[in-house]
């Protein structure tokens, strides 16, 4: 049984969220008989979420004043990069039923983020787009997010920075394709 865990950082609300996933594997083992490799590589993503999440208190204000949760900024996220998406293609996006997704639209209506059109090719269809103040709501989060994506970065010296970037990209790549 393979076992991954997609980390996603949450910078709202000082949360840190685990994603777990199970699916056929080769026989592998987990437990107190995993390499070395894995065991330093847990210990340091502890180290680097709770760092983050102390620095989160101090430099993520636009999260705190949105008070979004991840559920809301994925959304959001999802919604700009894939304006006039379907409501189903949110929740498969969440991976949630329709109904969570659409209580989480809901949220984001009632406070003018997002808006429902209506196409004119499909009248019974609905069409998700941020409104003006969502996008600009996102804009701010999002720049809070590279800000943190550069200070991991920081920490590297320039020559380490690109195979970084490929690796955790190769990383991502492979569990959300699974």
């Amino acid at each position: 049984m393979q076992i991954y865990t997609i980390l996603v950082m949450s910078i709202d609300r000082e949360e840190i969220f685990w994603s777990h996933r199970l699916s056929n594997t080769a026989g592998r083992t987990y437990g107190p008989s995993m390499s070395d490799d894995v065991h330093k590589l847990h210990h340091a993503v502890q180290i680097i979420m709770r760092a983050f999440k102390i620095a989160e208190a101090n430099v993520q204000v636009a999260h705190r004043e949105l008070a979004f949760g991840p559920p809301e900024i994925q959304t959001m996220r999802f919604v700009a990069e894939n304006a006039g998406c379907k409501l189903a293609d949110l929740a498969e996006h969440l991976g949630v039923v329709p109904t969570t997704a659409s209580s989480i639209v809901d949220r984001l209506v009632e406070r003018g983020l997002i808006r429902r059109d209506r196409p004119e090719t499909n009248r019974r269809a609905i069409a998700l787009a941020l409104t003006e103040a969502g996008a600009d709501a996102f804009s701010r989060i999002e720049a809070e997010e590279l800000a943190t994506m550069q200070m991991m970065l920081d920490a590297l010296a320039e020559d380490e920075r690109a195979p970084f970037v490929t690796s955790i990209s190769k990383i991502a790549a492979s569990v959300s394709s699974q």
